[in-house]
């Protein structure tokens, strides 16, 4: 048995599934309501999706996309219509494993379509074809956009400063000191939405862990090593001295992320630790002329250390029991198409996951062409964890560290404990 294999047999067996209860293959299903020439697209945030829609509709007369977004909650809304035979003809799904929509559980389990025959699959990268395919060797989705976790900076506001953005850990430390001495926050917090917790520690571990061994998740579930016994360790007392040194806004626990959007618009925050996409969405609240710089994070004292946490990002699938396979499997190839992928990422704010010939001329796909040419990118970790408890113990874990519930030894075993159960 391959290690691949025996990791997805230990996802499926392990892994808490709020979606199992009823086959849905070969069922047919009303997707949410709309007639035979309406297809419904489940997204969680989807003005990339509302960007490209109307190419699809100006090619196919007749037809109609409508997409149902949830923003808050995508994962339970989506799992609670797929057990209620009502889910949308298109789902976007997570690649990899780690949550219930993800390719290991959702594909493993049959509620994603087959697509392993289509033209465009020939096209995709290894990294992306294993994170996208189930046990059985069915690859379930297309790839929108390669996604990443850096630093995003308020470039006017750095300039006033005489800053730049920090190619090492000193340079960061230092970086917090001149923001605070000019009165200035220098990396928003918003804690209170529990996504933002796991930013930094994926960005340092991108470097500390990840990237000198791509195997660690193998590793771990082999029993040679452990949340506390490696440089995870290291990761959160980094985060910690952050918050010593004055690097984040007052409670940060208590700071809704849309806070730290707005701040880093007005330049009262000069930047955050995030999702790259963020350039956009943040850009979009702001000026015109307000420029926003991403890079990656450094987590040592040597720039040509850092490795950039970026991995197969935005999926979609079709719902294997809908009644308009064919018409799914048409708005599949649409999005696999070059044109398609490079309109989405410009909406999206990251990089096109297949953009073929296509420039990309956004500052974020340069950030990405330099890292991925240098092959110093790391996957996210969620994305291999063999259970989804490890990701909201790592929710509940950094917020304990910053509301002093709990400490570095004890989240780190609350880790290892969600791992291995």
């Amino acid at each position: 048995m391959s290690k691949k294999t025996a990791l997805r047999r230990l996802i499926i067996t392990g892994a808490s599934l709020g979606i199992a209860g009823m086959a849905l293959t070969g069922c047919s299903t009303d997707q949410g309501g709309g007639d035979e020439n309406t297809l419904t697209v489940a997204t969680n945030g989807g003005d990339p999706m509302l960007a490209v829609i109307s190419m699809f509709e100006e090619a196919n007369p007749g037809v109609s996309v409508d997409v149902r977004d949830s923003p808050e909650n995508y994962q339970q809304v989506v799992a609670t219509q797929l057990t209620g035979n009502t889910a949308p003809d298109i789902i976007q799904v997570f690649p990899g494993n780690g949550n219930n929509l993800s390719v290991a559980i959702a594909g493993d389990r049959g509620y994603l379509a087959d697509l392993t025959g289509a033209d465009w699959a020939a096209n995709l990268p290894e990294s992306a074809l294993e994170l996208l395919t189930t046990d059985d060797g069915e690859l379930v989705a297309v790839p929108m956009t390669f996604s990443s976790i850096g630093g995003i900076y308020n470039q006017g506001a750095i300039d006033d400063l005489g800053l730049t953005p920090p190619s090492t850990w000193n340079e960061v430390l230092q970086f917090c000191a001149a923001a605070t001495d000019a009165g200035k926050v220098a990396y928003g917090l918003g804690l209170s939405d529990t996504w933002t917790t796991q930013l930094i520690p994926y960005a340092l571990t991108a470097t500390l862990v990840y990237g000198q061994d791509p195997e660690f998740v193998q590793h771990q579930l082999d029993g040679e090593t452990s949340f506390a016994d490696s440089a995870w360790r290291q990761a959160l007392e980094q985060y910690l001295e952050m918050a010593e040194a004055g690097c984040f806004n007052t409670s940060p626990t208590g700071t809704p992320y849309s806070n730290v959007q707005q701040a880093i618009v007005d330049g009262s925050t000069l930047a955050t630790v995030s999702v790259a996409a963020e350039t956009e969405t943040i850009g979009r609240l702001g000026p015109d002329d307000l420029e926003l710089t991403f890079t990656a994070f450094p987590a040592t004292s040597n720039a040509d250390e850092t490795v950039l946490s970026a991995t197969t990002g935005p999926s979609f699938a079709v719902n294997a029991a809908t009644s308009k396979q064919e018409l799914a499997e048409k708005f599949i190839a649409f999005l696999a198409a070059p044109e398609t992928q490079v309109a989405y990422a410009e909406a999206y704010g990251d990089t096109a996951a297949l953009p073929g010939d296509l420039e990309q001329g956004t500052s974020v796909s340069a950030v990405v062409a330099e890292y991925v040419e240098r092959n110093q990118t790391a996957y996210w970790p969620d994305q291999l964890w063999p259970t989804t408890a490890v990701q909201p113990a790592l929710f509940d874990g950094v917020q304990a560290l910053f509301s002093g519930q709990n400490d570095i030894d004890g989240v780190l075993q609350d880790l290892d404990d969600a791992f291995n159960g």
